[in-house]
C-alpha cells in the first residue's frame, strides 16, 4: 500500500509540475511570474518559508529577493549573519544541483552548524535550496524552510524543485526579454542538459528538436541505436491535445507541457522509466528467478531474441523458459501468459 501511495504521490506531483511549467509559458513580465510561483510552489513542495533570490551576473550576490512566510528583518539577518557560513548555499552553488540540510549534514550536524542559530529565527529547522540556472551561468536561488511539525523535505521534493529551477530559469531569462532567440535557446539545451531527467523539445509537426543526454541513453536503451529517434518521433503524437500519458512497450512513460517563451509552440517531453514490476510471493513460490526475468522482459514486450540477448542466454533456453511458464500456469500463449501474471501478482501476500 506504501509503494502505491508513492506513486501516486509522485503521479499528482508531475501532474502540479506540468501545470505550473505550463503557466510560466504564459508569463511575459516578471512579477507575474513571481506572484505565479509563490501562489502555485506550496501545492508542490509545502512549506512555511519560501524565497527567490535574483544575483548580479556571476557575483552571485543578491539583486532582488522576495519571500513568502518570511518577513524582511530575517532577511536582513540572513544576509548579514548567514550568507557566507550557509553550508547549504555553498554545496549548491559549486554543484549546481539542489540539497537538503538534512541529507548535506544529517540533522544532528545542522543543528549544531552556526547558520543553524540564524535560520531558526525564523522557524526553519530544515532547509532546501536549488540554484536557478540559465545556461551555463546561476542567476538565482530558490530557497524553502520548514519546522518540525510539518517534517523533513523527501526525494521527490528533492527532484520536484530540480525539475522546476531549470524552467525558473528559463522562464525568468524570457520575462526580462531576449533579444537573441538562438542564444535564448541555446542557454536552455546546455541547462537541460545537465539534469537526470529525460527531457526532449518537440515542434507542433512532433519533430524532435533537441534531446538531452538522459534521454537520449533512455532511448537508445529500449529502442536499439538505429532509427530509434524516428521511431520515437511517431509515438509523440500520443502526448498531444491533453493525452500527458504514453507507454512503449511498459517501458517508459511520457508526459508533456507547452514550452515556456517558445515562440514555435515546441512541447516539453519528460521521459521516465517505468519501475519493474514487484513481484508477489505467490509468483515467486511458482516460477524460477530466471523465469521471472524472462517474464519480466516479455511484459515489456520484447521478442525471444531480445530477451536472450538482455539476459545474456540463448534463443533457444528462452523458449524453453516459456514452455516451462506454459506448463505452470495453465496456458498456450504469451498474452494469456502476460494475463494470468497479472491476476496472480495482485494477490495478496
Amino acid at each position: 500500500m506504501n509503494i502505491e501511495n508513492n506513486r501516486s504521490n509522485q503521479s499528482d506531483a508531475i501532474v502540479k509540475l506540468n501545470n505550473m511549467i505550463s503557466s510560466f509559458s504564459v508569463k511575459s513580465d516578471f512579477h507575474e511570474l513571481e506572484s505565479e510561483f509563490f501562489n502555485s510552489i506550496s501545492s508542490i513542495i509545502p512549506a512555511h518559508a519560501t524565497a527567490l533570490y535574483l544575483f548580479n551576473s556571476s557575483k552571485q550576490n543578491p539583486s532582488y529577493i522576495s519571500g513568502k512566510g518570511i518577513d524582511e528583518d530575517f532577511i536582513s539577518y540572513y544576509e548579514k549573519k548567514g550568507r557566507e557560513v550557509d553550508p547549504l548555499r555553498s554545496w549548491i552553488m559549486s554543484k549546481r544541483s539542489p540539497n537538503q540540510s538534512q541529507l548535506l549534514l544529517g540533522l544532528k550536524g545542522w543543528r549544531q552548524h552556526p547558520v543553524y542559530n540564524v535560520v531558526k529565527t525564523a522557524s526553519i529547522d530544515f532547509a532546501m535550496q536549488s540554484p536557478i540556472v540559465s545556461g551555463d551561468e546561476i542567476i538565482g536561488t530558490i530557497n524553502f524552510g520548514r519546522e518540525f511539525s510539518e517534517g523533513p523535505f523527501n526525494k521527490l521534493d528533492l527532484c520536484s524543485i530540480s525539475i522546476l529551477s531549470h524552467f525558473l530559469g528559463l522562464a525568468i531569462i524570457n520575462s526580462f526579454g531576449s533579444n537573441n532567440l538562438m542564444d535564448y535557446n541555446l542557454r536552455f539545451y546546455k541547462s537541460i542538459n545537465e539534469m537526470a531527467q529525460g527531457m526532449l523539445i518537440a515542434d507542433e509537426d512532433h519533430n524532435i528538436n533537441y534531446i538531452n543526454s538522459a534521454a537520449r541513453g533512455v532511448i537508445v536503451k529500449y529502442l536499439g541505436n538505429e532509427k530509434s529517434e524516428k521511431i520515437f518521433t511517431n509515438l509523440l503524437e500520443a502526448a498531444e491535445n491533453g493525452d500527458y500519458k504514453a507507454k512503449i512497450n511498459n517501458n517508459l512513460e511520457l508526459r508533456s507541457c507547452p514550452m515556456p517563451g517558445s515562440k514555435r509552440k515546441q512541447t516539453i517531453v519528460f521521459i521516465d522509466e517505468t519501475p519493474p514490476p514487484i513481484i508477489n510471493k505467490s509468483v515467486k513460490e511458482i516460477l524460477t528467478t530466471r523465469e521471472i526475468d524472462v517474464l519480466i522482459l516479455l511484459e515489456r514486450g520484447m521478442q525471444n531474441k531480445q530477451i536472450a540477448e538482455k539476459l545474456n542466454i540463448s534463443v533457444n533456453t528462452v523458449k524453453r523458459h516459456l514452455e516451462n511458464m506454459y506448463g505452470k500456469f495453465n496456458v498456450n500463449t504469451r498474452t494469456k501468459l502476460i494475463s494470468k501474471f497479472y491476476f496472480l501478482n495482485n494477490l495478496q501476500n
